[in-house]
């Protein structure tokens, strides 16, 4: 057990029998009042965030996940395969389960899937990860009268991007996993 004054960003909790994740932690102290802390907590069951407001010795169940290094195998009829790398033992997600994250999978990879009593909560994707360019909008020389240096393109996990206009189809760039942009060509 843990009191909301002890639950720091980072800490999982489980309130009302749903997991959340403390993703933002304030500490307000009235001058003739109680303590309160105010948390911004991610539902990881439906990837939903909500803002709570607890008093600071509110007590919740703080929940430790199990985490395991599996590598992604490959994707057939909807469903996403991996292999755990200690056990062997393969998992299958579904499309609706692992949502937007999809598009950061390339085959042989390896991320850490977080789990809690043998039941799937979160992928954890590296920061960074490899993309090949399928396609890209052609590059016109001298089309920079509107400022744009940009065009958009399409990676071989189907993910649309905007990338520098040197970048060509087959080019493989490096993009952020968290933000979602374009960080460099691969070397």
């Amino acid at each position: 057990m843990k009191t909301a004054f002890e639950s720091k960003p980072g800490t999982v909790l489980k309130i009302d029998w749903e997991l959340f994740f403390v993703s933002k932690y304030e500490y307000h102290r009235a001058w003739r009042g109680t303590t309160t802390i105010k948390m911004r907590l991610k539902n990881l069951m439906n990837n939903s965030s909500t803002d709570r407001t607890f008093n600071w010795e509110d007590k919740m169940d703080d929940v430790i996940l199990d985490r395991a290094r599996f590598e992604y195998l490959y994707w057939a009829w909807w469903v996403y395969a991996f292999m755990n790398q200690t056990t062997y033992e393969q998992i299958e997600l579904d499309e609706d389960t692992i949502w937007d994250m999809k598009y950061f999978l390339v085959e042989w990879n390896t991320v850490d899937i977080q789990q809690y009593e043998w039941k799937f909560i979160w992928l954890v994707l590296p920061t960074n990860i490899k993309l090949t360019i399928e396609e890209c909008e052609p590059w016109v020389k001298w089309n920079t009268a509107d400022g744009k240096v940009t065009k958009d393109a399409i990676t071989n996990t189907g993910l649309n991007i905007k990338v520098p206009w040197f970048i060509n189809q087959w080019d493989e760039i490096i993009v952020n996993t968290e933000t979602w942009e374009y960080m460099e060509r691969a070397k």
